[in-house]
């Protein structure tokens, strides 16, 4: 491969990867299940199987989500051929509804990506949770500059972000 197909290879695996975060975030289950391949595999530790069962859970459970915010940090790819490895380095908030508390796990997604017919998508991710916090929740939603922000983050399909190309 030369230098500029890696690069695209990069930029192809990077789209994938904020893909995933979006499709998760925003409960879009249709944006989830197109990051993967028919015959790829999830190894989270609470779940291990196919990823088609793997996006039903995970819209399932960030649906019940007051917010979910994945960070997608570091990126490392090793791209040989039609095959790709990577390391994703990643922080999660999740704030369940009604709870006193936040969930912050900071981990890696250890990826195994494949180009199938000119197109990208992940074959296997695992994900290690390198460290966690739960810190009381200290949102302000209704005070100071906080109440005038007007616009707030949502689900598909009424977040903000899917009425972009509808003017």
């Amino acid at each position: 491969m030369g230098d500029l197909d890696i690069l695209l290879a990069k930029q192809a695996l990077h789209e994938l990867n904020m893909a995933y975060c979006r499709g998760v975030d925003r409960a879009d289950e249709a944006l989830l299940r197109s990051v993967w391949h028919p015959d790829a595999t999830v190894d989270f530790g609470y779940f291990t199987g196919p990823a088609a069962d793997f996006c039903a859970l995970a819209v399932g459970a960030t649906g019940g989500l007051a917010r979910s915010f994945h960070m997608a940090g570091n990126e490392w790819f090793d791209i040989r051929g039609d095959r790709a490895v990577g390391e994703i380095y990643s922080l999660t908030l999740a704030a369940g509804a009604g709870d006193d508390t936040d969930s912050l796990l900071y981990g890696r997604y250890l990826d195994r990506y494949e180009r199938r017919d000119g197109v990208w998508k992940f074959s296997h991710r695992q994900y290690l949770m390198d460290w966690n916090a739960s810190p009381p929740r200290s949102v302000s939603w209704d005070q100071g500059v906080f109440a005038l922000m007007k616009h707030r983050g949502g689900q598909a399909p009424s977040d903000a972000v899917y009425a972009l190309w509808q003017d």
